[in-house]
């Protein structure tokens, strides 16, 4: 087993939700008063390498930052110990985050009051999280033994003066816009619009943006151009692996998060497809139609929740397609997810159309 103790696997989640760069990242003026685009692009460049850097070394020695140590084999996915790892991993982050909005930038110096860093810091084990940024390249003047040891915190980073610039522009426009996941994931669009405004995240970006390869991101925008011209209604909807962007029939089913018949979904910043199919049979004669990739999503089983072992499971069915039977859970989500294509959208949409209603 690579990962031993739950933080392992949570860190390397949060180094995968660092926001993959395009070719060029777009920047307003205001963020460049000090500094040509060039030295923006520089300094921008050596943060998310830091934060990559930050999230994969958690990964591999969560010991020498502090990490909560609770094993995989000993603690279950719902339990206490396993909820804890999923938000220790962004420690570090938050901590750099706290300091940097407790602090003003004077002359390439971060100073930080620390009554004010105080009142909102809530990472555990700071002494620790102090000595393990030093090891990337920041230098706190104020503390002893990486414990804070006065009223007002000093922090340079000699290696690029313009780093500090960046990431504290970074966290102020996180702080002003209540954007906090996208300082934890160094998202380039903070910097598309001024201090005050962002243009982004408000529809199918949420999961675009956490995507890694084209195919991925163009299937989003191509899926959420049909639906929409469709006339569904859309919602986010949130998971411990990543968001969810969710089409409704009703406007109503938004606000109570009911059933939507269609959901893109982040796994892990892997893309994933959900459809709300309730009654196979009505697909099996359109199936036969379809290319291989369709009929894959159907000739698999899972193994069902807690429900189906008790025998109470409303939302689950069974069907059977060439003489063998498969089961798919509908508990908890639509019950037929896979990674999807583009070219298949349509086939997507009649089998929805054909399955919804039992």
């Amino acid at each position: 087993m690579d990962n031993i103790y739950w933080i392992q696997e949570w860190a390397k989640v949060r180094q995968k939700e660092v926001v993959r760069l395009p070719d060029n990242v777009e920047v307003h003026e205001n963020f460049l008063k000090y500094m040509s685009k060039e030295e923006f692009d520089s300094a921008f460049k050596e943060v998310w390498n830091m934060f990559t850097n930050i999230y994969g070394d958690i990964a591999e020695f969560p010991k020498n930052f502090g990490m909560p140590l609770n094993k995989l084999l000993e603690y279950k996915y719902s339990t206490k110990e396993a909820r804890v790892s999923r938000r220790a991993a962004y420690r570090p982050l938050k901590l750099l985050y706290y300091l940097l909005i407790a602090g003003d930038l004077h002359n390439g110096t971060i100073i930080v009051d620390v009554n004010e860093f105080k009142a909102i810091n809530d990472v555990k084990k700071t002494p620790i999280i102090f000595e393990r940024l030093n090891d990337y390249g920041f230098y706190f003047d104020g503390l002893k033994n990486y414990k804070i040891a006065s009223e007002i915190i000093h922090i340079i980073y000699p290696d690029n003066a313009q780093v500090l610039t960046v990431l504290k522009s970074m966290a102020d426009k996180a702080h002003i816009t209540n954007r906090v996941n996208d300082f934890l994931s160094c998202h380039y669009k903070l910097f598309e619009d001024d201090m005050n405004t962002v243009n982004y995240g408000h529809g199918a970006d949420i999961i675009a943006d956490k995507m890694h390869t084209n195919q991925e991101k163009e299937f989003v925008y191509a899926m959420d151009a049909v639906l929409s011209e469709m006339g569904y209604y859309v919602g986010s909807r949130e998971s411990n692996e990543g968001p969810g962007y969710a089409y409704y029939s009703k406007e109503s089913q938004i606000r109570k998060k009911g059933p939507y018949h269609y959901l893109l979904s982040s796994n892990k910043t892997k893309l994933l497809l959900y459809l709300r199919i309730r009654n196979v049979s009505k697909c099996i004669d359109y199936l036969k139609e379809c290319p291989d990739s369709v009929k894959q999503i159907f000739l698999w089983s899972d193994k069902g929740c807690s429900n189906r072992k008790k025998g109470t499971c409303k939302y689950g069915q069974e069907y059977a397609i060439n003489g063998n039977t498969y089961w798919r859970c509908g508990c908890f989500n639509a019950p037929f997810y896979f990674s999807p294509i583009i070219k298949d959208i349509p086939h997507y949409i009649k089998l929805v159309e054909l399955g919804l209603k039992k």
